[in-house]
């Protein structure tokens, strides 16, 4: 199976500040490069992963220039597999457009991310009006908007993608879950409201006509099979249709809970029974779509 990668970070902690790290052991707190990535794939025989997105690492904010330059070598670099970049921007900033419409001219920049899950973003971020005007702006310039809500605000970011249908908004990691609940095969009490509440949102966002779905975030801290991480996933596949689901590993902070190859082996094991073409669409095509790689 050819795979392009949609959700991609390394990072160089004794070069660039990522405050965030403080607080994260030492599985996330090093360095981690494109060899590092390229080096966990084991897959010769069953999958290549032969193009990836870098997605901004959340760096603090004075160094999104040097992130910037850093994301456009990694993608002009023909060692690493980055084939387009997803950079960081402040979108409740008033100045955004000055910010972003030198980088809109780059081929090698394809949208912007905003991490919106942290204590530092207040609930309703999104909403607020130079936001939307914002994300507006980035489909004006033929950029997508990437998503990284709390999961309880996923109706935020439904409501902001009604408002900006001329802009693909991407939900990352299917809404950032919480993987030990959404592997429960019988939850009850809160565990079942948190996942009806889940399911409702997701299915809302996939009912829009500018939505895409990455596959990718779960972080189970309890043990994990196919099985367990299959219900979580077959929730985004009820909910988005099958060109707008992109596969996705959210390297490397997914090896807090497992491997690039066992992350990819479980995904290609559970999307095994799809129809051959919606399975070349999830792990390749609608990325090179979305992503106009």
């Amino acid at each position: 199976m050819r795979i392009v990668d949609t959700h991609v970070h390394i990072w160089n902690t004794e070069e660039y500040r990522l405050p965030w790290l403080d607080g994260e052991g030492p599985t996330l707190n090093r360095v981690w490069t494109a060899a590092d990535y390229l080096a966990e794939q084991h897959g010769a025989d069953e999958y290549t992963i032969d193009k990836a997105v870098y997605v901004e690492v959340d760096m603090a904010a004075d160094e999104r220039p040097r992130e910037n330059e850093l994301a456009v070598a990694l993608v002009d670099d023909p060692s690493t597999p980055f084939a387009g970049a997803c950079v960081s921007g402040d979108l409740s900033d008033p100045h955004f457009a000055d910010y972003i419409r030198p980088l809109a001219d780059k081929p090698q920049i394809k949208g912007v991310r905003q991490v919106l899950h942290v204590p530092s973003a207040a609930p309703g971020t999104c909403l607020g009006e130079t936001f939307i005007d914002n994300v507006r702006l980035l489909g004006e310039l033929g950029l997508v908007f990437e998503g990284c809500v709390r999961n309880p605000e996923l109706v935020d970011l439904a409501a902001l993608a009604r408002q900006c249908p001329d802009t693909t908004v991407i939900v990352d990691h299917m809404g950032i879950v919480d993987a030990d609940i959404a592997g429960l095969e019988h939850p009850q009490g809160d565990d079942a409201a948190y996942l009806d509440a889940w399911k409702r949102n997701l299915a809302d966002l996939g009912s829009l006509s500018n939505t895409v779905c990455k596959v990718s975030g779960l972080n189970p801290a309890q043990p994990w099979s196919t099985q367990t991480l299959g219900r979580a996933v077959s929730v985004a596949f009820d909910s988005f249709a099958s060109d707008k689901l992109m596969f996705a590993s959210n390297f490397p902070v997914l090896n807090v809970a497992l491997t690039l190859d066992e992350w990819v082996r479980a995904m290609l094991d559970i999307t095994n029974d799809m129809a051959p073409q919606a399975r070349e669409a999830f792990f390749s095509g609608n990325a090179e779509r979305v992503y106009s790689l």
